[in-house]
């Protein structure tokens, strides 16, 4: 019964943790106090279903993308080639099919953008992430490793609803995001 009070504990410090960034006034304090915290991937989404719940003040909104260059897409001649090679060994132009195949999936991105909002009012905070940002290690951006990208109201050049429908259309640029660390406690569980 311990094992279970000390893992409910901490998982009500985490999501106290994702929390206290909404609670903010003054920029440089929530700059550094993102240097400081993690964001667990489970907690972050007992944040979300609070929110949709009711249980938290909040709404908020997830909207995901996917973005694959046209150089990677398999065009009809692709398509032909792999249809024509049949079992067995791959045809060189068969074999530059698969091979585009396998380049969609290291070069696409997923991105993924979360928005909290308080009614009635010009608070904000928002999320967003790709697949590469949560891998710790190879293609990830940031030394630091696994991370998602974060700002909100204080941003004195954004507006939520602007940033949001941005973000939704492909052209949002958040060059002055903060970096917060992020954890898959499922992912570091079993990869143990």
């Amino acid at each position: 019964m311990r094992l279970y009070h000390r893992a409910m504990t901490t998982k009500r410090e985490n999501v106290a943790a994702i929390l206290k960034l909404f609670t903010f006034e003054k920029k440089r304090e929530l700059e550094k106090y993102c240097r400081e915290v993690i964001i667990y991937q489970s907690e972050f989404v007992d944040v979300i279903l609070a929110c949709e719940s009711g249980t938290l003040p909040l709404l908020h909104q997830i909207h995901h993308r996917e973005i694959r260059p046209e150089n990677v897409l398999l065009t009809d001649k692709d398509h032909a080639a792999l249809a024509a090679n049949g079992v067995g060994l791959l045809r060189p132009d068969a074999q530059k099919a698969v091979n585009k195949i396998g380049q969609i999936f290291r070069v696409r991105r997923q991105l993924v953008g979360h928005i909290f909002y308080a009614p009635g009012t010009s608070e904000w905070h928002f999320f967003q992430f790709d697949q590469r940002d949560l891998e710790q290690e190879g293609t990830n951006h940031w030394k630091e490793g696994a991370h998602i990208h974060f700002l909100n109201w204080l941003w004195p050049n954004y507006n939520g609803n602007t940033l949001w429908a941005d973000f939704v259309s492909g052209r949002a640029k958040m060059n002055d995001s903060l970096h917060v660390r992020c954890v898959d406690s499922a992912r570091t569980n079993t990869s143990a």
